[in-house]
């Protein structure tokens, strides 16, 4: 590894974001772990957001999280269509209901 290349890993461990356990916690059923990792830091730091996806990666000595942009965008998109039909239902029903106490 060159001299840059060591600087830059070493600046991107002083700025990584020591994290306290609070809670144990199993995800869904028994034995099985999860990682939950909570606060503003990570949309201000890391753009990270509710229903992000993330992809996993185990080292030796770390667990680097990565933002899986495309599926978050996918999930995202789908989200937003539920929504938005939703919404449109919600409009339907309601635009019927006044035209029924009108009648």
């Amino acid at each position: 590894m060159s001299r840059e290349g060591s600087a830059d890993v070493q600046r991107q461990m002083l700025a990584m974001k020591k994290l306290k356990s609070t809670r144990a916690v199993t995800y869904r059923r028994y034995g099985i772990p999860a990682l939950i990792l909570e606060g503003k830091w990570l949309t201000e730091k890391y753009r990270l957001q509710i229903g992000d996806h993330v992809d996993i990666d185990y080292q030796t000595n770390e667990i680097r999280l990565r933002k899986n942009t495309k599926l978050s965008l996918e999930s995202r998109k789908i989200l937003k269509q539920k929504n938005d039909a939703k919404q449109r239902a919600n409009e339907s029903t309601s635009e019927g209901s006044i035209e029924a106490s009108r009648g």
